[in-house]
């Protein structure tokens, strides 16, 4: 009967491990870009190189390469309002 109790605690431990574990990934999942060309200089990406991939606060960030990455990061706030404005054109 020990055993028993033993054996329902270490199942009880690694289901409730397994689950926290599981909803941690989901939520580091960024939200994906959803633009064809870069937030920095609004080229179409992929035309210079494979495009420089971040995440920024929960959202996936795509531009041409890692200097634009420093302009980003000199003002994200303008940036994230223009993928803001984007996004809101792209849904109408």
């Amino acid at each position: 009967m020990k055993n028993l109790k033993y054996l329902l605690a270490i199942i009880l431990t690694v289901t409730i491990i397994a689950v926290s574990l599981i909803s941690r990934a989901d939520e580091q999942k960024p939200k994906p870009y959803p633009l064809d060309t870069c937030l920095v200089c609004g080229m179409k990406l992929g035309e210079m190189g494979k495009p420089y991939v971040f995440v920024y606060k929960g959202q996936e960030i795509k531009v041409c390469n890692k200097s634009e990455k420093a302009d980003f990061d000199k003002e994200p706030d303008k940036y994230m309002k223009k993928l803001a404005n984007a996004e809101a054109k792209l849904k109408k």
